[in-house]
């Protein structure tokens, strides 16, 4: 029985399933992982989190434009202490005492009493030694055509950064997908590596017990066994590549770098599962590229962040040609002042003024304004249609790419078949010592290549799909149906 299980444990080895025995059963399938690391994406990325704190940003700007159209309220208190400075001096001495004396003495002469008497000249500061001014003063603009043009500005553009949040969100989930696809796949090329190992290492043990018994010369000892090395080096860069896919992966989800990551099975029916899943949910157009590229373009908000700057481009526009705009303000102040506090006739004030403003002459500034925003709308309008061929595009490169993937996929399944039953014929040979080590070499090197290439090809077709999900502005969700907000 033992040795049944040693041979049997062999010809595994051979095939390069050992390791996949050996490897504890997944908890979950592929999609499952992917919805699950995205959820932890959406909710921890950093890069996210500062494109939310954008929008805030711009939303503040928002109601900043918005509040511009209410009244403005200020209190003002003023309380001056003054030393010195220009006074103003008037003679009423000098004018009237001559007067007053020369009543006095006719008063006098028919023996009335005298009763004017002198007074001093006046002296009148400029600056009052004590002086307080209180007020409210409230503002109303009448007629602005700068502040509807800038709120109308600012509600586009934060329009956009929602668009672009949005379209961060689908770039990141696919982001995740792919660097999470290609951890799956060096891990597997390390399996199917390290299974190819323990093959060479098989054949090294092997032709140690030919050598030592005068069956075939050193040099296939040594071959076999720069075999191993060659593949020990093989593993170690496949190793390093797999720790760095953790890392990606683990920081797009803002976690330790080296945390470890779902385990999931993928198989070459998972691919036509996904597949099928998202035809189901495109409908039968799915199969039509115009229809894709349709859709792609209505759906991409990569595009409608661009609408959103058009729109912001137009008013700016207005908002230049306001400047060639009266603008018109009512102006209310009411307080008290003087030289104590009181409230009485003499310190209670109310002034409304109406203000008129209009620019006539600014050296060609407004003009100048007006002309940028126009070339903006026009370097807009381009990068728009300039866009739209991109996403069309990208479409029909994602789409193909797919394509390219699954009929891949297909021939490398019959290539790994035929290159398993290859070196099974060439293990029983070379037992039998009936060919050349190079051979043998060679089987087992056609083998692991062929395992890898599948394997490589199969996270291509799910990477592929991926792609095509992200072109057309992520999950379908059916002809004609309602298109969830950002």
């Amino acid at each position: 029985m033992s040795n049944v299980l040693t041979t049997a444990r062999i010809v595994l080895v051979s095939l390069g399933l050992a390791s996949l025995l050996a490897r504890p059963a997944a908890a979950q399938t592929v999609d499952a992982a992917v919805a699950q690391l995205v959820e932890e994406a959406q909710a921890a990325n950093l890069e996210l989190a500062g494109a939310e704190a954008g929008v805030a940003q711009r939303q503040a700007v928002l109601d900043q434009a918005r509040a511009r159209f209410l009244p403005a309220i200020d209190l003002g208190l003023r309380y001056s202490v003054a030393d010195g400075g220009r006074q103003i001096d008037i003679p009423v001495g000098d004018l009237l005492n001559p007067v007053y004396e020369s009543l006095n003495g006719l008063l006098a002469a028919n023996g009335q009493p005298a009763p004017f008497t002198p007074i001093d000249n006046t002296s009148i500061p400029f600056l009052r030694e004590h002086e307080q001014l209180s007020a409210v003063t409230l503002t109303q603009p009448l007629y602005d055509a700068r502040l509807g043009a800038a709120a109308r500005a600012a509600e586009y553009d934060y329009q956009g950064s929602r668009q672009g949040l949005a379209a961060f969100r689908v770039r990141l989930r696919r982001d995740v997908q792919q660097a999470y696809l290609r951890w799956l796949a060096t891990r597997e090329s390390k399996a199917i590596l390290e299974a190819s190992l323990e093959a060479a290492q098989e054949n090294q043990r092997v032709n140690e017990s030919l050598y030592k018994n005068g069956r075939v010369t050193r040099d296939l000892v040594l071959r076999a066994e720069a075999d191993v090395l060659e593949l020990q080096q093989q593993i170690e860069s496949t190793g390093g590549a797999e720790r760095i896919a953790v890392n990606y992966v683990n920081l797009l989800r803002n976690a330790p770098l080296d945390a470890d990551l779902p385990q999931a099975s993928v198989s070459d029916g998972d691919v036509a599962r996904l597949r099928d899943a998202l035809i189901r949910q495109a409908g039968k157009a799915a199969r039509d590229r115009g229809w894709l590229q349709d859709t792609a373009v209505d759906r991409r908000y990569e595009l409608k962040q661009i609408d959103s700057g058009l729109q912001a481009a137009g008013a700016a526009e207005d908002l230049a040609r306001a400047a060639f705009k009266p603008q018109l303000a009512l102006a209310v102040d009411a307080g008290i002042q003087g030289e104590n506090y009181g409230f009485g006739s003499d310190d209670r004030y109310v002034l409304a003024s109406l203000v008129l403003r209009f620019n006539f002459y600014s050296g060609g500034a407004d003009r100048a304004s007006l002309r940028q925003a126009r070339a903006r709308t026009d370097e807009l309008q381009a990068a728009r249609a300039l866009a739209e061929q991109q996403v069309r595009l990208e479409v029909l490169q994602a789409v193909k790419d797919f394509e390219v993937a699954e009929a891949s996929l297909r021939t490398a399944a019959k290539r790994v078949e035929a290159a398993e039953g290859a070196f099974e014929i060439a293990r029983r040979k070379r037992d039998l010592g009936q060919i050349p080590q190079v051979e043998f070499i060679d089987a087992r090197r056609a083998v692991t290549s062929a395992q890898l290439n599948q394997r490589v090809n199969r996270f291509q077709a799910l990477s592929a799909l991926a792609a095509v999900e992200y072109a057309v502005g992520g999950p379908l969700q059916g002809p004609g149906a309602a298109e969830a907000g950002p």
